[in-house]
């Protein structure tokens, strides 16, 4: 039998849930009920327009595309006879409908008693009263709460809750009540209109069902779902997420609570798929009891308030976005809670208030006068719930794989962090003038976990300087987080950051400066030994725990070794440059392997951490554009480093966005390839490389292509697999070509599988790929002209400078060809030593044993369907 629900409650969160659910389990149709609206311009907001809304919900973002097909939006209002539906709406859900599915309710605590009974017990009944009418109907599910029964010692079990009257006088008497009803819940025990009345609605329907098939659901807090869709998505700051997103953001800081009460807490997937469990599954004939399901967590697996609000400070304290540096006291009257109350908030607020006051400030006055309240309200309309432990029990057991509480809070906090304050945990950011983490500078150095001075000055000087010379510099905090999360308790963190600038080591090791939370230790820095015969710089660096090595020596160094046994014998954390050098312009250089080799041969064991710097604009950019000029690279003088602090200092060093991402880390162990590893970690390095919107801005700058615009492009890359931040800052005019051309070298891996794919077989693009593609990009769209285009605009100029290369007449000229891009000189020279056309002497080059093959290669360098130009 197809299968057709009818579902209330779609634009609240728990019913996005459940439709979501639903359409997962692959029922036919859904039929929603959505009330008409006016949003703040007073403007009405039909059904339609409402679920519009609704289904942007990133809860639906797993869906396959035209989902929405297969739901029905019908208008109505359950309050009314019908559930306010039009007679053709009516009609429909009466011929179709094949179960009904009640999430709609109020869950305001403080709504007048007459205004709650109309939305949470009038409602019920009215959908009770339609699904009565459904001939196809097979059963019925109602969404209640577990708090439906008053606080007693001792278990709570799935049976209707004790009233002390008659549920249909108590809901005629509701009917017609004035004020909040506060008479009728000392009557009663409950803490608020809202568990009131839906407990008597839960009466009504059992006494009124009828030959109706009903089970109610009775869930217990509800919060950000576990697993499914995915992990941590709310879209609410009821409940648990208020408490937790105040306090975590510092504007709670005195909670009254009993810090031994455990709070059942039931993830918002839970809910649904009992919810959807219940609906299918075996209902009650007429007759029988109706069945009640808690969907509750249980004690053994409720949250201790004291660890959550713990965990929430640990876990916001370390994220930008805080109003105050978090702090919290739990605790009752009883424990000082008036007292820290006072001091932490109504002496500070009334001194604002009242300095808002003389200056005449009225709107800003309203608005804390309007956020106090807030904070007031959190700790009075929840205070019932925190000073007692239910023990809700369950019929049968509730099987939630993987659920740890304190495991379960961070879930939460990740919830509340990006779906409330729309915060991108990937993009976190650590420094630059958009870094806010309501801590003055002082107070920020601190509370730095290190006696080291010289760390400390550097750190001061970094924070500041980044505010300068950055828009932001943010880091994927998860992928840190995964990383070190797989490192074994024996092995020790070696970092190994890629290579573009001189930046790379202060802005790594700031990183583990500011966050120290990530568990990675400061780092001992593997440096070239000319910086280390630097006046002032040399010194400041070894107080920093920057050691220095000889680079190109191709043979083991027994100082190196005696340094890194020392290091290791510490369990110091290292980095060192895989690329060894710069690169010029941002190509992932070959790797070298000595130091790898080195620390394989000290027997210790090791997980290298690949760390991705990706910046929009590099501070070196003037020199490196002169080594690309064919200039030799310049010395590391005192005098050039403080030629670039005082540009810095004058503002004229502009990097843009800066980001940071970690790979997967690789395990160097005694029987471990290095030469495997080391292609390992560079291909990590570039997966993880990022590309900003500015990078894009410039190749767009010089090629106007039809179709193709920055979001195009954004996309085309996050379909390979790429991932795009965005960044404001303006694209140079005029772009120099080395500028240009390094800018595309960020990302142009990305289209490597299209060009192969087009050119299949060009020598050129394949010696340029074995030596620049490190990570798999097999992914062609070959249909796509606008593809066609951007692979041409990007690899063309590879296939012309190799063809202008193997132009000449005699070795000799190898080194004055011009050429776009001088990387591409070098690649082909590589090429034709590596053939053995021409091989190396002291003085330049000569012909080799294939000289003949020069010609053969020209040609098979050649752009199909080439123009040349």
């Amino acid at each position: 039998m197809s299968r057709h629900v009818f579902l209330t409650g779609v634009t609240g969160f728990v019913g996005k849930v459940v439709l979501e659910a639903l359409l997962v389990r692959g029922v036919e149709r859904v039929t929603v009920l959505v009330r008409e609206s006016k949003d703040r311009q007073g403007r009405v907001q039909s059904a339609g327009e409402r679920f519009a809304k609704v289904a942007q919900a990133a809860c639906f973002s797993h869906l396959p595309p035209g989902w929405t097909n297969r739901v029905d939006v019908v208008s109505g209002d359950l309050e009314k006879p019908d559930c306010g539906l039009s007679a053709a709406d009516v009609g429909k859900v009466r011929q179709d409908v094949t179960h009904v599915v009640h999430c709609a309710a109020s869950v305001e605590f403080d709504l007048p008693l007459a205004q709650a009974t109309s939305a949470n017990i009038k409602s019920a009944l009215s959908v009770l009263e339609l699904a009565r009418t459904c001939p196809k109907l097979v059963g019925m599910v109602d969404v209640s709460t577990a708090y439906v029964t008053v606080w007693r010692p001792g278990p709570i079990e799935e049976r209707l809750a004790h009233l002390p009257k008659p549920a249909e006088e108590l809901y005629a008497a509701f009917q017609v009540a004035q004020g909040d009803g506060r008479e009728w819940m000392e009557l009663t025990g409950h803490p608020n209109t809202y568990t009131l009345t839906k407990s008597v609605a839960e009466h009504l329907i059992c006494e009124r069902r009828g030959n109706v098939p009903v089970v109610i659901v009775r869930p217990s807090i509800v919060s950000a779902s576990h697993r499914t869709p995915f992990p941590a998505w709310l879209d609410s700051p009821a409940a648990l997420a208020g408490c937790l997103l105040y306090s975590g953001l510092g504007v709670v800081r005195a909670f009254n609570a009993d810090p031994s009460v455990r709070l059942d807490v039931v993830p918002v997937d839970v809910v649904a798929s009992e919810v959807v469990r219940a609906v299918f599954g075996p209902m009650p004939r007429p007759g029988e009891e109706v069945p009640i399901v808690h969907a509750t967590m249980g004690i053994q697996r409720a949250l201790r308030i004291d660890m959550a609000a713990a965990s929430t400070i640990e876990w916001f304290k370390h994220r930008p976005g805080v109003v105050k540096t978090p702090a919290m006291f739990v605790g009752r009257k009883d424990h000082g809670f008036d007292g820290v109350d006072f001091l932490r908030r109504e002496l500070p607020v009334q001194l604002q208030k009242a300095a808002l006051k003389l200056l005449g400030q009225k709107k800003a006055h309203r608005r804390l006068t309007r956020a106090d309240e807030k904070v007031q309200y959190l700790n009075e309309g929840f205070s019932y719930f925190t000073h007692h432990t239910f023990d809700f029990v369950r019929s049968t057991p509730l099987e939630v794989p993987g659920f740890e509480p304190r495991e379960y809070v961070r879930v939460v906090n990740q919830g509340l962090y990006r779906h409330l304050l729309s915060r991108d945990e990937t993009q976190v950011s650590f420094a630059g003038p958009k870094h806010d983490d309501a801590r003055d500078d002082r107070t920020w150095l601190l509370q730095r976990p290190t006696n080291n001075t010289t760390l400390k000055v550097f750190g001061y000087s970094l924070r500041k300087t980044f505010r300068h010379c950055t828009s932001d510099v943010t880091f994927d905090r998860p992928s840190f987080e995964h990383a070190v999360a797989q490192v074994p308790p024996d092995a020790l963190v070696v970092l190994a950051p890629t290579h573009r600038s001189y930046f790379d080591f202060l802005l790594a090791s700031y990183l583990c400066f500011q966050h120290p939370d990530l568990g990675i230790s400061m780092p001992h820095i593997a440096a070239a030994e000319e910086f280390g015969r630097i006046p002032v710089v040399g010194p400041i660096l070894r107080d920093s725990q920057a050691f220095f090595i000889k680079r190109g020596v191709g043979k083991e160094v027994p100082e190196l070794g005696e340094e890194l046994r020392r290091l290791t014998e510490k369990n110091a954390s290292l980095m060192f440059f895989i690329e060894g050098q710069r690169s010029r312009a941002r190509l992932m250089l070959p790797p070298k392997r000595g130091l790898l080799r080195a620390l394989q041969n000290t027997g210790r064991r090791f997980a290298v951490l690949p760390v991705a710097i990706s910046y929009d604009r590099l501070p070196e950019e003037a020199s490196l554009a002169k080594e690309l000029a064919g200039e030799p690279r310049p010395k590391m003088t005192l005098t050039g480093v403080m030629s670039w602090l005082s540009k810095l200092a004058r503002g004229q060093v502009q990097l843009g966005r800066v980001h940071l991402a970690c790979g997967a880390p690789q395990m160097l162990e005694r029987t471990t390839d290095v030469r495997t590893l080391s292609h390992t970690l560079m291909a990590e390095l570039q997966r993880h490389t990022t590309v900003s919107s500015f990078h894009l801005r410039a190749f767009l700058a010089e090629h106007s292509i039809p179709g193709v615009d920055e979001t195009w492009l954004r996309e085309a890359i996050e379909r390979r697999g790429g991932r795009v931040v965005t960044s404001d800052l303006p694209v140079p005019s005029p772009l120099t070509p080395s500028l240009s051309y390094s800018l595309r070298n960020q990302w142009q891996h990305w289209f490597a599988g299209d060009v192969l794919a087009r050119q299949p077989g060009n020598a050129a693009l394949e010696d340029h790929l074995s030596r620049y593609r490190w990570c798999s990009t097999p992914l062609a769209e070959c249909e796509d002209a606008r593809v066609d285009a951007v692979v041409e605009a990007l690899y063309a100029p590879v296939v012309r400078d190799y063809r202008e290369v193997t132009k000449v007449r005699a070795p000799g000229e190898l080194k004055a060809v011009e050429v776009a891009h001088r990387p591409h000189l070098d690649g082909v020279v590589q090429a034709l030593v590596s053939r053995d056309i021409v091989k190396p002497t002291d003085d330049g080059f000569e012909w080799g044993a294939n000289a003949t093959q020069l010609s053969g290669f020209h040609e098979a360098c050649a752009w199909r369907g080439e123009v040349e130009r």
